[in-house]
């Protein structure tokens, strides 16, 4: 009987997660049309130690190719590059600091998620994490479940929100501190700039 009533629920539950897969798969199709995306973010992180959240703010540059450029403007300058096999930390005065993934494997997992995530990537996201979607293509939630024990020890969620683009990254982390991410003036295009592909690094500006 258990095993039967198994079966019943998950053909009951069988025509929702096709409609969330369909759905999901309409909004990675819509992201995914773009080489590059640029936006412009602000960043409220409310850690468990602190009354106040910290607030950033900049602009991002994801590309499918090179990685995602994250630079912060205020209240301080940096910038981070996060690619397949490095994370490069670019100081106010233009020195990079370069670390293999392999050095941090905890910044590892969040730059794949992170890349994923912009580049709304289905088949990476639902290798790790549990996906529920609602909504349709034109404006849609996103939640996000970890899988895995390597990102559960640090990631209980995420949430996410958009239409044609990404909107809005939620954050809940293990240890108790949230951040949410909001993203404006998202565009979308084929290739990055020069002054881009040179944040990049030297090996992403060559032909």
């Amino acid at each position: 009987m258990r095993r039967l009533m198994q079966w019943l629920l998950l053909l009951a539950a069988a025509p929702l997660l096709a409609a969330e897969a369909d759905t999901l798969a309409r909004i990675g199709a819509q992201i995914e049309q773009y080489g590059v995306l640029r936006a412009d973010f602000v960043q409220t992180k409310q850690m468990a130690a602190l009354k106040r959240p910290l607030v950033t703010s900049g602009r991002l540059v994801y590309s499918r190719r090179h990685g995602v450029l994250w630079l912060i403007e205020q209240p301080y300058r940096i910038g981070y590059v996060f690619g397949d096999e490095r994370i490069v930390e670019i100081a106010a005065d233009g020195t990079r600091r370069e670390r293999g993934l392999r050095d941090v494997p905890g910044l590892a997992q969040v730059s794949r998620v992170f890349r994923a995530l912009l580049g709304a990537n289905t088949t990476a996201l639902r290798e790790v994490f549990e996906v529920s979607v609602q909504g349709d293509a034109a404006k849609w939630e996103i939640e996000l479940k970890p899988r895995q024990a390597q990102i559960a020890q640090f990631l209980i969620g995420l949430k996410l929100s958009g239409g044609r683009f990404v909107d809005s990254i939620g954050i809940d982390e293990a240890g108790g501190d949230t951040t949410q991410l909001r993203l404006r003036n998202t565009q979308g295009a084929s290739a990055p700039a020069e002054a881009e592909l040179q944040l990049f690094g030297a090996e992403a500006a060559r032909p």
